[in-house]
């Protein structure tokens, strides 16, 4: 009977080195995750306040910003890049972080020089 409980205790003992490893994991992982969103919702703020809609323009690429509500000026910029040769090649949803979860608040458009696309 001596040897059943050495057994389970060692067993529970394996368990719980486990389970402590696993936990230790999952909080560096937690802890990695809320540190990215973090810098996340700081970029979009920065991006948001931002009052040109373009947020970054290169000789090779140019980033712009649409927020809701902004159709007009977007079009505006829209137009002046494509004469300037950028074409449109990606665009990505923006989201508001709130401490409630996350809302649109508008889309990046991400425009690449014409001449440099293969």
């Amino acid at each position: 009977m001596k040897t059943g409980k050495k057994f389970f205790k060692s067993f529970k003992k394996d368990i719980d080195t486990k389970v402590h490893k696993v936990t230790e994991k999952t909080g560096t992982i937690a802890k990695f995750s809320l540190t990215s969103v973090k810098k996340e919702g700081e970029d979009i703020k920065k991006a948001l306040a931002k009052q040109d809609l373009i947020y970054l323009k290169t000789d090779a690429l140019a980033v712009v910003l649409r927020k809701l509500g902004g159709l007009d000026e977007f079009l505006a910029v829209f137009e002046k890049l494509t004469k300037e040769g950028y074409l449109l090649v990606w665009t990505e949803p923006v989201t508001s972080i709130l401490p409630v979860g996350f809302r649109l608040a508008g889309n990046f458009y991400y425009f690449q020089k014409g001449k440099l696309i293969a």
